[in-house]
This record gives C-alpha cells, sequence and structure tokens, in this order.
C-alpha cells in the first residue's frame, strides 16, 4: 500500500479546462479562484470558490473549468465499486 501524500496544487487560467477522466471518487477542492465542475452523467453544474470542495460522483469524463484563474487540488481515494 503507498500511504504518500501528494499535495501538488494544479493552476488553470481563466477560461482553461481540465479533464478528469474516470475520477469516481475523487475530491476537488478549490483553493483560489472560481472553477466549475461538470460531470458526465450528472445534470448539475457546479461551481467552486475558495475553500469550497466537491466529490467527483460519476464515472466517466469530469471536466473542471477555470472562471476566473483558479488553484485547485484533486485528491484521489481508493476506487469505489461503480453504481448500480
Amino acid at each position: 500500500m503507498n500511504n504518500d501524500l501528494n499535495l501538488s496544487a494544479q493552476r488553470l487560467s481563466s477560461g482553461a479546462l481540465h479533464t478528469v477522466p474516470d475520477g469516481r471518487g475523487t475530491l476537488l477542492l478549490c483553493l483560489a479562484g472560481t472553477l466549475w465542475l461538470t460531470q458526465q452523467g450528472d445534470l448539475r453544474d457546479i461551481v467552486l470558490e475558495p475553500g469550497d470542495e466537491a466529490l467527483i460522483e460519476h464515472e466517466g469524463l469530469s471536466i473542471v473549468s477555470a472562471l476566473s484563474d483558479a488553484c485547485f487540488l484533486l485528491l484521489r481515494g481508493p476506487r469505489l465499486a461503480p453504481r448500480p
């Protein structure tokens, strides 16, 4: 088991995108700026401000969009079993 904790923040310029393929179980934490999270199979659009977090709950592609210059963490936990 790998117990290393890697907290490498990622930066996005306003209007830029970051894709998260098959990210179910990944926690998105907004550190600065404003982010917009969309998930395949989910009709919700989630907007995050600094200090906000959102759990990616669906398999498939998720897209993190920067509504302003932003900084965020993606914390990947153990893979969850697929939803029935």
